[in-house]
């Protein structure tokens, strides 16, 4: 429940993917990540799994949207 708790208080949502049946969707809070697995079929949530490395973040690179981040105008 602490863990939930930081995540609302904390936690910028970064992208979200799908695992067999889980959603996972990952989190920044200030140096770190964390992914929530939240199973589907049962609306809840069944693990955090936190880490400093980016290594992992590249699960995500198709599904985070740097588009705004982009200076078009030069």
């Amino acid at each position: 429940m602490e863990q939930a708790k930081a995540l609302r208080d904390h936690g910028v949502e970064i992208a979200k993917r799908t695992e067999g049946k889980y959603a996972v969707t990952l989190y920044q809070i200030d140096s770190f990540y964390v992914e929530v697995y939240h199973l589907v079929e049962h609306n809840m949530d069944k693990r955090y799994r936190s880490f400093l490395s980016t290594n992992p973040l590249e699960l995500y690179m198709n599904s985070i949207d740097i588009s705004g981040l982009l200076d078009t105008d030069k």
